[in-house]
């Protein structure tokens, strides 16, 4: 297993059902977001089918808003609209060994978000996590049979990229889980249920899709 350390200015993930108006950033990124990072690693489009496992973590120091404007196709006036930005942040990618080649030298702009929020590869290292049982998750999201209480929501796992706009081609419910940042959000977002890789150097749990836990 390799971990990839992923770094950005800022970030931005927005909620599916919001169209207009204010928008909010989800607190991590979704599935798809992951997928637009490893197909742009790797030069085309990627679908997780093709991945024996993966597992991220993500970590924002802070976030704030900002005014946006908005130029809508085919009109001549323009909008202003609030957006939600997240702030330096951090991305751990733990992916098989074989993507290591893509991601040190990947063929497009690494993006956490809007194209604006360009990501850069800081760190890539093999690890052999151990496994670990009632250890806390956060930074991802998880299937909402995990067991672990949280915000459900209906989010993109793969785009299809054949029509313009895209199109979402699979759409699941899943767990929004935080980066847990004190002994109270730890403690709630604990799992009890089996083991978990643990990433020592980040005090966390991985959850790993594709391999123990069950396919995407």
């Amino acid at each position: 297993m390799i971990r990839v350390k992923i770094r950005s200015w800022t970030a931005s993930f927005r909620y599916p059902t919001f169209q207009s108006g204010y928008q909010p950033s989800l607190p991590v990124p979704p599935l798809s977001t992951i997928q637009g990072l490893l197909s742009a690693a790797k030069g085309e489009i990627v679908s997780f089918s093709e991945i024996p496992f993966f597992g991220y973590v993500f970590i924002s120091e802070g976030g704030g808003v900002d005014l946006e404007r908005i130029y809508a196709i085919g009109k001549l006036e323009t909008d202003i609209i609030r957006r939600e930005i997240l702030f330096d942040n951090t991305l751990y990618l733990y992916l098989p060994e074989e993507w290591e080649k893509y991601f040190r030298r990947p063929r497009y702009q690494l993006l956490l978000g809007r194209s604006s929020d360009l990501a850069t590869v800081e760190k890539i290292e093999k690890i052999e996590p151990e496994r670990r049982r009632n250890i806390a998750v956060g930074g991802t999201v998880v299937p909402i049979n995990s067991g672990l209480p949280g915000l459900i929501h209906a989010l993109p796992v793969e785009f299809d990229y054949s029509t313009i706009p895209r199109r979402a081609k699979i759409v699941k419910p899943f767990v929004i889980l935080p980066f847990p940042k004190n002994s109270a959000q730890r403690k709630r977002q604990t799992y009890n249920q089996g083991e978990l890789f643990y990433d020592s150097e980040i005090d966390i749990g991985i959850w790993i899709y594709e391999g123990l836990h069950g396919k995407v």
